[in-house]
């Protein structure tokens, strides 16, 4: 099977319609219908619905979406090795999965130096919380993540970074809470909150309330703090998230840190029992040398 078969079938689960994939590969829409039917006869199975003029992947099409991603990255990479075997110069594509948080400010400046010494290589940031970047390093479509407590050490190696991020709150002007300078469990009695929707978290929040004899008044999750701000903004709720989050400058909004602290360490990880791209094990060998020095 031709790996362009496989690539026209990944477009196609990605974008919804024939046409639509069709326009993106630049390949004639009955000749891209008739290669997904003959896969289809091939596999002995559907591997879409078509629904309203959509094309929606059958539970053997969102399995075998998995498996063609895993065996494509897995050729790429592959091509990669070969082609830097007779070149002295790094070439290639690192999947990375980074957490929404303080561990962005401390990556940065590494891969910038990492690029400026390899300049070949281009990185493919996933940016999620913790729990989707492991799934995606169990299946083989990350090679290294940057994620928060904890660690599942049975399944991946890792590098302790040192980086802490701060938990509290950030409140609307209009919050009572507004010109405090920390903010207790107790403080958070009664009033409407926005958490984050990580089971981490969620599991330390039941924790530090637990301790405070405090139930919370829960009106909305997130996953990542793009959006959720503007809801703290429209004074929807109390948001709990890190320190160091970007407040739009015309917000009006504060953080404040919970008081006792609650802080939360990061690690660099990767899947044990996996062979890693060359350029993923440079940049890993890379930042430990610059955490040694530090």
């Amino acid at each position: 099977m031709e790996t362009r078969i496989l690539k026209y079938f990944l477009t196609i689960a990605k974008v919804g319609t024939v046409s639509a994939a069709a326009r993106e590969l630049h390949v004639a829409q009955p000749t891209l219908s008739r290669q997904i039917q003959q896969l289809e006869s091939e596999l002995g199975t559907p591997l879409f619905i078509r629904e309203r003029h959509r094309m929606v992947l059958t539970k053997a099409g969102l399995a075998y979406q998995l498996h063609v991603q895993q065996i494509l990255l897995e050729l790429e990479r592959a091509n990669q090795l070969v082609r830097n075997i007779n070149n002295d110069e790094l070439t290639g594509t690192i999947d990375i999965g980074c957490v929404e948080s303080a561990v962005t400010r401390f990556l940065t400046p590494k891969i910038s130096q990492f690029h400026q010494e390899n300049p070949n290589v281009i990185f493919n940031i996933y940016d999620a919380f913790g729990t989707a970047i492991k799934e995606r390093l169990d299946q083989g479509l990350l090679e290294v993540g940057f994620v928060s407590t904890p660690i599942d050490t049975a399944k991946y190696h890792y590098l302790k970074l040192p980086i802490q991020d701060l938990w509290g709150v950030v409140v609307n002007e209009n919050s009572h809470l507004f010109q405090q300078s920390t903010v207790s469990m107790e403080d958070l009695k009664d009033i409407p909150v926005i958490i984050p929707h990580r089971q981490l978290v969620r599991d330390d929040l039941s924790d530090w309330l637990q301790k405070s004899g405090v139930s919370l008044n829960v009106v909305a999750e997130y996953n990542l703090l793009t959006n959720v701000i503007y809801l703290a903004k429209a004074d929807l709720g109390t948001l709990i998230c890190i320190k160091g989050v970007e407040l739009p400058a015309d917000s009006h909004l504060k953080f404040i840190p919970f008081e006792p602290q609650h802080l939360l360490n990061h690690f660099l990880i990767w899947r044990k029992g996996t062979a890693l791209s060359e350029p993923a094990q440079a940049l890993i060998n890379f930042i430990k040398g610059q955490l040694s020095v530090q």
